[in-house]
């Protein structure tokens, strides 16, 4: 009986491990669970800064959700969604976001990001991150300009 105690016990945190190794992820795999979920609540007429703050922080360094709602509770505010680097989604973003790795030194990542399907929709952008206690979250995004 104890041998199957054991055996179980074993299994039981063998299964867990990748969970919690999941949970954190890659910063490509964090970078495109954010997008994806970014989006969608955009596309819920949401404004995750105002409205789901708890799930940004998930993704987001805290230091520069700080700074974005410091600026658009300002008199000048926002002039654009400083994550889509855009005033507008497009539809084909909700199911569209590719990332890939540019970079990994230590703690710091920078992801390129294309949201979505063709020249004429979509957004390229770059997301450098961080790597903390909480995993990686996004310290800062910019667009890349056009060639």
């Amino acid at each position: 009986m104890k041998r199957l105690i054991a055996l179980l016990a074993l299994a039981t945190g063998l299964h867990l491990a990748p969970a919690i190794a999941d949970e954190q992820g890659s910063p490509k795999q964090i970078t495109e669970a954010f997008y994806k979920w970014y989006v969608k609540s955009l596309a819920d007429n949401k404004v995750p800064l105002d409205d789901d703050v708890e799930h940004l922080k998930g993704y987001v360094a805290e230091s520069l959700i700080k700074d974005l709602d410091k600026q658009a509770k300002s008199e000048d505010g926002l002039e654009e969604d400083y994550f889509i680097k855009s005033q507008d989604y497009d539809d084909s973003w909700l199911t569209s976001v590719k990332a890939a790795d540019l970079g990994t030194k230590g703690a710091t990542a920078k992801e390129s990001v294309v949201l979505g399907t063709t020249e004429d929709n979509a957004q390229r952008l770059t997301v450098a991150l961080s790597k903390g206690k909480e995993g990686w979250r996004i310290t800062s995004v910019e667009i890349v300009p056009e060639e």
